[in-house]
């Protein structure tokens, strides 16, 4: 999964405080894809970069223009700040459709920021429960996994669970992202809350926990900054995405990591609320629902699909490093998404306010 550190970071308020400049500049970006947006034969679709962005090419765009003979622009990623700005500017020649975060995903649901998707179109009853909304559903299933890298952390003393993880005797340097949420979820796990009592979230247990271990986080913004923390030493271990662990692992790096007791997101699909191209982006939506290129998806790298008819169709051995492979689901759960949109203002106080403690 691709994430950028700014995922979930600001608050209503603040996002109400974008105000006539990000708007402006929505604008001025957007005339000049305009036309192209408008294009009946292409859509612009914002999402992650690099080696994903190839995947997502291979998994979702090349078959959805075979069948469509709609050709699939891949924009850069944007967060919320750029869909408000978007949308209040109409500002259309950036985007026809978001992949985000879940936690973003839901948040703009809530904004009034996202179309509802045509259900009548996805059929809701193959998608994994918890992993959908009126506005957005999950294109995959992420797990943020707890890793190590074997070269400073030997045999015998690794962490077997993130109690272990957030042990205050152990004065190794470890990765987390900079960011609240699903940050918090995990500081909280590693203080003895069970997983099916995470919600509602104590954030004063999690900032509690973090400041016990403060002096030894090395925090990351982005899923290639955790990669080289953990594959270059700079870390003993971290809380990494599980496709960025597991690619660690495949290119020969020194790393471990565990895939249980952990918490679930992934890439949500959005259609920005008022789009002129909204029916054209639905479609795609609908496509990116089916079992076929989910799977394609999971065979390339370990995010399991939302598509319960999908799992048939991956290989056995890419599905087995998926969170939600038989032998992982039952130790992990989803984001509590809705919760997640509803506290966000409160939580990203607290968070940037410890921070700067």
């Amino acid at each position: 999964m691709e994430r950028t550190g700014k995922s979930l970071q600001l608050s209503r308020r603040q996002l109400l405080q974008v105000g006539a400049g990000a708007a402006a500049f929505a604008v001025t970006a957007g005339k000049s894809a305009l036309a192209q947006s408008s294009s009946p034969t292409e859509l612009l679709v914002t999402g992650g970069g690099g080696d994903f962005g190839v995947k997502l090419q291979k998994a979702y765009y090349d078959g959805f223009q075979a069948a469509s003979g709609i050709k699939i622009v891949p924009q850069p990623y944007k967060g919320l700040a750029e869909l408000k700005a978007m949308v209040e500017a109409k500002a259309w020649g950036q985007a026809d459709v978001l992949l985000t975060s879940a936690g973003e995903a839901a948040m703009a649901e809530k904004l009034g920021l996202s179309e509802p998707l045509d259900y009548s179109l996805v059929k809701k009853d193959d998608l994994m429960k918890g992993s959908f909304g009126k506005n957005y559903f999950l294109t995959d299933v992420a797990s943020s996994v707890l890793a190590w890298n074997t070269d400073a952390v030997k045999p015998g003393s690794e962490p077997k669970n993130w109690v272990d993880f957030f042990n205050p005797s152990n004065r190794a340097p470890r990765a987390l992202f900079k960011n609240w949420n699903q940050t918090f979820e995990i500081a909280l796990l590693g203080a003895g809350v069970p997983i099916d009592k995470l919600y509602p979230l104590d954030a004063d247990l999690a900032l509690k926990t973090l400041t016990a271990i403060r002096d030894t986080i090395r925090w990351y913004e982005g899923g290639a900054q955790s990669q080289q923390m953990l594959g270059g030493g700079e870390v003993d271990m971290g809380m990494l995405w599980v496709n960025r662990a597991d690619g660690l692992v495949t290119d020969g790096k020194p790393v471990k990591y565990l895939n249980t007791n952990t918490v679930l997101d992934g890439d949500a699909i959005v259609i920005p609320a008022g789009h002129p191209n909204k029916d054209k982006a639905m479609k795609f939506a609908a496509y990116m629902a089916t079992p076929e290129p989910q799977a394609r998806l999971t065979n390339l790298t370990p995010l399991g699909p939302t598509n319960v008819k999908a799992v048939p169709l991956i290989e056995p051995d890419k599905l087995a490093k998926t969170a939600t492979a038989p032998a992982f689901a039952a130790t992990n759960r989803f984001q509590d998404f809705a919760w997640l949109a509803d506290n966000g203002d409160k939580l990203t106080e607290m968070f940037n306010k410890w921070l700067l403690g």
